[in-house]
This record gives structure tokens, sequence and C-alpha cells, in this order.
């Protein structure tokens, strides 16, 4: 059933649905309430009942309605301005900015800044960013999502740097940062409920004039769609997005399903759909609210956002149906001319190992860098580097066998959700006991790389390049929420926690070399031995077929590698960012595209950078460190926009 006829059922079903889910939501927690206590409450009793009801639980209930409603008409209005209907809030980076703001504000700058301006000015920041570097709001799906992902990582590691230098006084901020609905009273919603209200009825106001957007751009600007209409909508849809965060923290994939999936029943007019894509916005997220009220009951706080983020991978597999009609152009990996002679390229890297490797043993700390320090802490240091170098290195092997597996120049261990799944699994054996570096912690790491390909897999045996890098932003956020989840039910001590996850060499010592350097050897000579099947995947399936390779099985071995590569990296470090895919766009550059100089360059240069990067994380704002992982993902977002920009011009 589809248009006119879903709606009545469509209205019906949802305000049935959002009555139950009321009712759950005011009586689930760590307190018991019972339906006595609801019927009672209009009689306000002096009641302990009372108090959580009118204090804690009605409040919770509001905003997850509020949040709801505003995530939903934002990816609505975004979707139509942007005629791109994977633009949601957290795709177009504005979540992540107007997190990355409201971190600040409440952590760093001196004078008072309201948190809802606060983030309309971060949401505002991220949307801009994002657009710019995707080129502009006719963009295709692929290219906003990938420009997403590099804004939002960015954004992210930035707050998560904040978070963990003011780590006395931020401990909040990181269940806040997964997307948490605990209310204290009726404070932020008295702040907030206006910026959406008002936001909702100026896009009510615009309901006839957005439908002009799907007529195509010639008709609707003959009848009157001008960009002032696009301004204005992407300017609501900002505005309740940055008060949802306010509520409630960063929460994602609300505003992407919600409107596609009512699109699916045929509801395209807004003045129909805006109203019921607040109303299934808000089941949504009480849906979320009433399991992890559930699973509360313990006493323990689990954020909503989390929730909601580990049913990404569902959501995106919904919207990728309306992204399949629009071909993305995603650029392929090409057989690019030797950019440098051997003696160059020898030289190069025997410079940048000149630079990286003193570096790595003499700063660190506190400390006045000095030959002296360098040996009195090189039982602390040198293990860390070794650990940093071989990690960098597989992280990089692994970004060049996925490149040349998939022929796509945008896949990496993190753009596919292995860097995360393995980082999930390692976690969970962390929590479960097992030492990082032992045989059972890697195996577990492993286990994970090898559930997120599978995951990826699930899309389809043979995805397209934008199909495959969709699916693996989806399973990526799965995967990350999930560690979230993991760590704020097990109350992991916040820097512990965001360290791991960030990526940080912290406490690696001699025998966690030990148990890294069989793998990377071992790891190494296969991707080594692989190196002319590499070059031959390359070349296309039709070539690939006729020089007798079996592609399916030959691209199978080759993700399997990938899986293995990432997985004894993550183990040893946590999950990094950036390094498999950058090392292997600025091998390419300077060594060409044949693997045999591809492989060793790109693995030599990911070494390197990992170690520079841990140098910088544990000397810039010494004695505080910052985790290596953050720094890549601070230095790698914007490198790697540069990157796929050359690309897309070339």
């Amino acid at each position: 059933m589809r248009g006119r006829a879903a709606e009545p059922i469509l209205w019906l079903t949802g305000l049935f649905i959002l009555s139950v889910l009321a009712v759950l939501d005011l009586t689930s927690g760590s307190v018991k309430v019972g339906w006595s206590d609801l019927v009672a409450f209009v009689g306000r009793p002096t009641t302990l009942a009372q108090v959580i009801l009118e204090t804690v639980r009605f409040p919770r209930l509001v905003a997850a309605v509020l949040v709801g409603a505003a995530l939903a008409m934002a990816g609505t209005v975004m979707q139509t301005t942007l005629r791109n209907p994977l633009a949601a809030p957290d795709i177009v980076a504005v979540t992540s900015g107007a997190q990355f703001a409201l971190v600040l504000a409440t952590l760093v700058l001196p004078f008072y800044v309201p948190p809802l301006a606060a983030t309309i000015v971060g949401g505002a920041l991220g949307a801009l960013i994002c657009i710019t570097v995707a080129g502009g709001i006719r963009t295709t799906p692929i290219h906003l999502a990938l420009a997403g992902v590099a804004v939002s990582l960015c954004f992210t590691a930035l707050s998560s740097a904040i978070i963990l230098v003011e780590d006395d006084r931020a401990s909040g901020m990181v269940l806040w940062s997964a997307g948490l609905l605990d209310q204290t009273g009726w404070l932020k919603i008295a702040t907030a409920s206006p910026a959406i209200i008002g936001a909702a009825a100026a896009l009510a106001l615009m309901t006839r004039t957005l439908d002009l957007f799907a007529l195509g751009d010639n008709a609707a600007k003959s009848l009157g769609l001008t960009r002032g209409v696009t301004v204005g909508g992407i300017a609501a849809s900002i505005v309740l997005s940055a008060a949802a965060v306010t509520l409630a923290g960063p929460i994602g994939f609300v505003g992407l399903a919600v409107p596609n999936l009512l699109r699916t029943f045929g509801v395209v007019r807004h003045v129909r759909l805006l109203p019921l894509a607040g109303l299934w916005g808000a089941n949504a997220v009480l849906s979320a609210d009433v399991i992890v009220q559930l699973l509360s009951r313990s006493g323990s706080i689990i954020p909503t956002g989390a929730a909601i983020a580990c049913m990404a991978a569902p959501a995106m597999f919904f919207a990728l149906r309306f992204a399949a009609t629009r071909q993305d152009g995603v650029a392929r990996t090409a057989a690019s001319s030797w950019r440098l002679s051997a003696f160059q390229l020898a030289a190069l890297l025997i410079g940048l190992s000149v630079l990286t490797l003193p570096a790595a043993l003499i700063f660190g700390g506190d400390a006045t860098p000095s030959l002296q320090d360098a040996l009195a802490n090189l039982d602390i240091r040198l293990p860390r580097m070794i650990i940093a170098l071989g990690a960098g290195a597989l992280l990089a092997a692994a970004g060049v066998v996925l490149q040349a597996a998939s022929r796509n120049p945008l896949c990496g261990p993190e753009t596919l959700g292995i860097s995360q799944g393995a980082g999930l699994f390692s976690l969970v054996a962390l929590l479960a006991g097992l030492e990082p570096g032992s045989l059972g912690f890697q195996l577990s790491a492993i286990s994970g790389a090898f559930t997120a390909l599978a995951a990826i897999l699930f899309f389809g045996t043979r995805p397209s390049p934008q199909r495959l890098i969709l699916a693996g932003v989806a399973v990526a956020a799965t995967f990350s929420a999930a560690s979230t989840f993991i760590v704020v039910s097990a109350r992991l001590q916040t820097a512990q926690a965001l360290s791991w996850m960030a990526g940080s060499t912290h406490g690696r010592g001699n025998a966690d070399v030990l148990a890294m350097l069989p793998w990377l050897a071992c790891l190494c000579m296969i991707a080594w031995m692989a190196r002319r099947h590499l070059d031959t995947l390359c070349l296309g399936d039709d070539t690939s077929h006729s020089l007798g390779m079996p592609t399916s099985t030959a691209r199978m071995i080759a993700a399997t590698l990938a899986c293995f590569c990432t997985a004894i990296a993550v183990s040893a470090i946590g999950p990094v960012a950036f390094i498999g895919l950058l090392a292997p766009h600025a091998a390419r550059f300077l060594a060409g595209a044949r693997h045999g100089r591809l492989l060793p360059v790109s693995m030599t240069l990911g070494a390197f950078l990992l170690a520079a990067a841990d140098v910088v994380g544990r000397t810039i704002l010494a004695p505080n460190e910052i985790p290596a992982g953050i720094v890549t993902a601070l230095l790698g977002a914007p490198l790697f926009v540069l990157v796929w920009r050359r690309r897309l011009a070339g």
C-alpha cells in the first residue's frame, strides 16, 4: 500500500506505537514506577515515584520525542534540498560539528557560551565544510558520505583530544558524546524546545516550495525556486540538529532512515512527509530508549545514541536502495608512472628514517630532549617505537591490498569497518581479562576483522564501489557504537577506554613487540609473494580472467590478508584511522602503481607516519599524552580530502 492510502495507517500506527512506548518509557528504569503511580500523577502526590516522574522520567520522555522528531525532520529536509537520499545530520557532519563546539565551549573556553548557540555554530561549520569538500550541494551520495566521514573523524578526534586532556572534568562528556537522554529537570528542554518548534514552524511554511525540488533544476527555477530556499531549508535543519545535540548529544541514523522509509510508502508531499517524519522519528528514539531503560535496571547508564547507532548497518543498507540510481564515478586505482628513481626513493626513505627514528627515542614526556634522557628511557620508548612502526606497516599493507582487490582507491581498513570490528572484539577480550599481545587477544581481534568483512559481504558478494564504501561507513559506525556501548556499560576508566579506542602505544613493552614480530614477518612475506597477483587484479575482471586468474577467489584471499594485517595492528595499538588510506596514495605518487615497488614503499611510509604521530602525540602537550590515532585523524583527514579531490579532478 502506497501514497495517500498508506498515510492514515502510518498515522494511526505511529500514534498507537508512540502511546505504548511513552508508557513503557515512563515505567522503565532502575527505580520501579508502576501503573498506579502514572494514574496518580495528575494529583501530584508527595511520593518518591512522583518526584522521579516529574524531574526525570517525563523530561526524558519529552526529550526523546523532541530529539527524534527534530532529527527526522532535519534529515527529510536535507535529503530534499541536497537532492541526496544519503543526506542526514550525522552524514553531513552537522552532528559531529555541534558535538565538538559544545565540548570546546564547555571544557576549554574561559567564558560562558550558551550550549544551543555553540551547537548551532558548530553544526553550521560542520555542514559548510562537508558540503564544500564534497563538491557542492549537488554532489553525489558517495562523495557526500566520504566527505562526511573525513570531516566527522576530524571533529571527533578534536573532541576526544579535549576530553582526554581535561579528564578530571570530562567524565560526563563521554556518556553525553555517546547520545545520552538523561535529564535532570526541565532546563535543557526549556532551552531547546523553542528552537525546535520555531525551525519546524519555518519548515511548515516551506512545504509547497520544498516539493518543487523533485521537479529538477530547470522546472523548479521556472516555478520560482531560489537558492534562498535551499539555504533556508539547510539552516532550519541545522537548528533542529543542533537543538537535538544540546538535549541528548550526538545521535545518528534517525535522520537517514526515517525519511527514506516513509518515501518507500509513497509519502512524498512535504505537508504530510514532515509531520510523519517527526512522528516516526520520535518512535525510533523512544524505541531505543525503552530498550536501554530495560537494560539499565541494574543501575548502569547506557547511552541511547549508542543503541541507535548499533542499527546503523541496516539503516544504511535500506538507504542504499535509493542511492543506486545515481552513478558516482568513483575513481579506480590506475597504473601511474614511476615518479622517482630507485636512488631518489631510497634517499627519501633514509631521510625519513633519520628524522623519525631518533625523534621517537629522544622525545617524550616533559624531560628536556637529550642523549642521556634517551638512553635512560630506552627500555620504554624503543618498544613503543617498534610497535608503532610495525602497526603502521601492517595498516598500510592492508590498505594497498584492499585498494587492489576492490580497484577502489577509497577503500581502507577504516572506511570498510575492518579496523572498527577488530577494535570492538579486542575491547571485549580486554574486558574478559586477556592480556594485550597474547595469542587469545590477537585471535579476538582477527575474529572482529572477519566479522566486519562478513558484514560487508552481506551487502552483496560483488558490490559496486559505491555500495562497498557506503556499506563500510555503516559497518564502521555500528562497530564504533557497539564499542562505546560496551565501554559505558562496563564502566571502564574514561581515559583508558578513550586511549584504546583512539589508538595508542602507551604502556607497550617488549612482550608486545615479541608477540607482534612473528605475525609481521609472516604477513609481510605473504604480501610480497602476492605482489604480482595484486597487479593483475588492478587490470580488471576481463583481463584477469584472460590471464587465468580466478578473480573472486583472488579477491577473497586478498581480503583475508588485509583482515589479518589490520587485526594484528589493532591488537597491538588499537584502531588507528587514515594510515591505510594515506600511505598507499603517497607511495603510489612516489613509486608508481606496480606492487613490487608500491607495497614496500607504502609499508615504510605507513610505519614512519604512525611513529611520527606517536612522537607528536606524546610531546605536543607534555606531560599530557594524545593517542597516536587522534593525531593521525587530525592530520590524515585534511590530507585524505586533498588526495581525494586531486583524483576526482584528474
